[in-house]
């Protein structure tokens, strides 16, 4: 990272907002918008435009020759996580904000979380968030406000409800970045992060608010039912297990259970790749089902299982044509249960 211009203390906290972008051309506008037209102004938004086949590096252009608070990177195709890299290499904020090119957020979210931020004297400073579906809406909030320790915001990170694994819905002291790189050529690159960031935090704060809006689609990579994103999600989750369990074995079953839903959706999403994926991690695979012998049962009081996870967790131990074909059948069940609900 280039080294930060000294500030006086009069001068406002300056907050670099990275934007990483690819193939959003639909939603790119409301999400710069939103950016643009924050209460809080002593902004550097950065947005970095990783190779995008369609308009959307003539679009990111076009609002740098409007707002001289915007850069725009231009990089050939790397993934999200290079892109990430590329937006934090460029950036001198004392903060750091992340917002998706897809989704966008209320107009004085950043004033929020830096008023809070620096009344609490927090590190990682959380708010609410709005996940928006084509047909439906699910809140997620906290009731009040709430200062965590370390220890306590590593444990609602890894329930995984109200403390997602995202760096969007955050703000984040610049420091804390520090020795952090995303790993290059992988989706889910901030599940491989999140942890090594909250562990080097002090307080957390977690605010009640709603400020950000995280569009899903069927067509983003996350919404993708791709089994190369499902082994993402698997190598990210063991990663994190393996890093935090001797410093932190209280969370050994909540990281268990992470890793066997991860393997869990692996199974799901099988028979959804072509032939070639399915050789290409066949030692993955086998990896997975290791681990699943020895641990799926450990984590069994941390997974929140209907019936149908229930029955395909014990799959997972075994990469053979029956297991997958068997989770898979078993996902359509889940599947169309919850559309009839």
């Amino acid at each position: 990272m280039e080294k930060r211009k000294e500030r006086t203390s009069s001068e406002p906290p300056l907050i670099s907002v990275i934007v990483p972008v690819y193939n959003v051309e639909p939603y790119i506008r409301q999400c710069l918008d939103s950016i643009l037209n924050q209460t809080y102004q002593n902004l550097e938004i950065i947005l970095v435009d990783d190779g995008s086949p369609d308009a959307c590096g003539a679009i990111c252009d076009a609002y740098a020759g409007k707002d001289g608070r915007v850069q725009v990177l231009h990089k050939e195709n790397g993934g999200v996580a290079d892109a990430r890299n590329a937006g934090l290499a460029a950036s001198h904020g004392d903060y750091i904000g992340w917002v998706d090119p897809d989704d966008w957020i209320e107009a004085d979210m950043f004033a929020y979380l830096l008023g809070k931020a620096q009344q609490y004297a927090s590190d990682i400073t959380v708010c609410g968030r709005v996940e928006e579906y084509a047909q439906r809406t699910k809140s997620r909030v906290w009731e009040k406000e709430q200062l965590l320790d370390k220890e306590q915001a590593l444990q609602q990170l890894l329930i995984n409800k109200q403390m997602g694994s995202y760096l969007w819905d955050k703000l984040w002291r610049r420091e804390l970045f520090d020795g952090i790189e995303f790993p290059k050529g992988r989706t889910f690159e901030d599940i491989s992060v999140m942890h090594r960031l909250f562990v080097k935090a002090g307080r957390i704060l977690c605010l009640p608010e709603i400020k950000y809006h995280y569009r899903q689609w069927s067509e983003s990579i996350v919404g993708a039912q791709k089994l190369t994103a499902r082994i993402n999600r698997f190598i990210a989750d063991k990663e994190r297990y393996d890093d935090l369990l001797a410093d932190w074995p209280q969370f050994t079953q909540l990281l268990e259970a992470q890793c066997m839903e991860a393997a869990v959706n692996v199974w799901n999403s099988y028979y959804d790749s072509t032939k070639q994926q399915r050789k290409m991690f066949a030692a993955i695979l086998q990896d997975i089902t290791e681990f699943s012998r020895e641990h799926y049962k450990s984590a069994l009081c941390c997974m929140d299982l209907g019936i149908t996870g229930k029955l395909a967790l014990p799959l997972t131990q075994y990469a053979n044509p029956f297991s997958f074909r068997a989770a898979s059948i078993l996902y359509f069940i889940y599947r169309f249960f919850r559309a009839e609900k």
